[in-house]
């Protein structure tokens, strides 16, 4: 595998909790698992590290981070800010096309079923592509990577818990409502509209994690 596919897998793997978190995971291992060099390995651990998703143990590898109600009420908190200004930049700087993009994004989730989830990647999934269109259509590539990177560490908490990868397709409703403002071009509408939907995520994650 490349190093590209390597990083996606593995990030998959611990973002899905395939490889649960406090596991422990050797460099030897992992070469041979996904047929890489010891320096490639060592720049992807090193990344999974600064997303925090990895904490090295000397002489005897690399520990899944682990999460706790603490750290997940903050990310929450930052998230629902964040999310609610990328609202207000994108309705003021979308484009038609992107509008569309994630309009085709909604109606392709909706005849999502079970089967198609199995084996997805993260990235594939029809959540993480539309934030991915509304982050861009900010136009700032900086809060689009703060906020690309945030939805991964959401997604894992997601998986974390036990929730479904289905469970997605039940916020379209909600997406909808964002899709709307955007296309109104309304900021204000636009920001409630994504704290409404990351308060929906909140709910259901604290109904797991209590």
């Amino acid at each position: 595998m490349t190093k590209a596919e390597t990083y996606a897998a593995l990030r998959d793997q611990i973002v899905t909790n395939s490889v649960r978190p406090g596991e422990i995971l050797n460099e030897k291992d992992l070469m041979q698992q996904y047929s890489i060099g010891r320096s490639p390995l060592r720049e992807i651990l090193f990344r999974l590290q600064e997303e925090n998703l990895l904490k090295p143990l000397p002489r005897h590898g690399y520990m899944v981070t682990t999460l706790d109600i603490a750290e997940v009420r903050e990310l929450v908190e930052l998230r629902r800010e964040m999310e609610g200004f990328a609202g207000q930049l994108a309705a003021r700087r979308i484009s038609d096309d992107q509008i569309e993009q994630m309009h085709q994004i909604l109606q392709t989730a909706e005849k999502t079923n079970n089967s198609d989830n199995d084996s997805i990647n993260v990235n594939d999934y029809y959540d993480t592509q539309f934030h991915r269109v509304l982050y861009q259509a900010t136009g700032n590539q900086k809060l689009t990577k703060i906020l690309l990177d945030l939805h991964i560490v959401m997604l894992r908490i997601w998986f974390h818990v036990g929730l479904h990868a289905m469970e997605f397709a039940q916020q379209s409703q909600n997406l909808y409502l964002v899709l709307e403002a955007l296309r109104a071009r309304d900021p204000q509408k636009a920001r409630r509209a994504m704290e409404a939907h990351v308060d929906l995520y909140a709910a259901k994650i604290k109904e797991k994690f209590l």
